[in-house]
């Protein structure tokens, strides 16, 4: 007849706790995938939106400068106006 080995005590608690320790590294290593996967969308997010705002500045370097790009220019950040127009101010 055979016997079976008996696996010692100090075994069973060495498996024990590389049982323990593998599953909290793997639930750590998770939760640090999941930032990262946080931080890459916020990331492509940001890419999408610096290529539309340089697809918008190729295409009026494309386009070049007209007279009505540079008057919206004039109204949008100086508050310029043209001659004979009115501007209302609505009053609080």
């Amino acid at each position: 007849m055979r016997r079976k080995k008996k696996t010692g005590l100090v075994t069973k608690i060495h498996l024990c706790w590389f049982a323990i320790y593998a599953t909290v590294t793997l639930v750590s290593l998770q939760v640090q995938i999941g930032k990262q996967q946080e931080k890459i969308n916020t990331l492509n997010a940001a890419i999408t939106s610096k290529e539309l705002s340089n697809a918008e500045i190729q295409e009026s370097l494309d386009i070049g400068l007209t007279d009505e790009t540079i008057a919206k220019a004039a109204r949008e950040k100086f508050k310029y106006v043209s001659p004979g127009e009115r501007i209302f101010k609505p009053s609080n």
